[in-house]
């Protein structure tokens, strides 16, 4: 009897030292999960994105990459410099899926869209100063921005942290 009992309690040591093993293994492998995750992954649906030089911004994701993180809030576009986000708030996970095309579009993209569709943006700069106008041209790493009176001032890319799109 006494056998047994020591048995027993060998067997339930044995039991208990297997589990611990087994959650320290499934703790080893999520963390592993989450090391291999971007927070670009879990961006999707209505985002709220606090933006370096900007502050806070709203809308439903369009599209997120390396480069930037495009919302729409209804009334305006903000397209994010994926460096300039200080944090996020995201309804739901990624669920727009991303393309070889998508994945590399930056921000000579947006300038080009912005001027083919003759649209008032205003860049944020990464020091909070704002510059608004109109594209006029688009280079390698920089745009020109004409404003209304006519002068053109050229922003390197480097620079924006955030473009706001109107006249849609």
């Amino acid at each position: 009897m006494r056998w047994d009992r020591l048995f027993a309690d060998l067997e339930g040591q044995a039991d208990d030292l297997e589990l611990a093993e087994r959650d320290v293994l499934v703790d080893e492998l999520r963390d592993g999960t989450w090391a291999e995750t971007s927070w670009r992954e879990l961006v999707g649906g209505r985002t709220v994105l606090e933006v370096i030089g900007l502050g806070r911004v709203e809308g439903d994701v369009q599209l997120v990459n390396d480069h930037v993180v495009h919302l729409d809030s209804g009334t305006v576009e903000h397209v994010v410099a994926a460096s300039a986000v200080l944090s996020i708030v995201s309804s739901e996970h990624r669920a727009l899926d991303e393309s070889v095309v998508t994945s590399r579009l930056g921000w000579g993209h947006v300038f080009r869209a912005a001027r083919a569709e003759d649209s008032t943006l205003r860049i944020t700069r990464a020091d909070g100063t704002a510059v608004d106008g109109r594209v006029d041209v688009v280079g390698h790493d920089f745009v020109r921005v004409a404003s209304d009176g006519g002068r053109t001032r050229m922003v390197p890319f480097a620079a924006v942290a955030a473009v706001t799109l109107s006249g849609r």
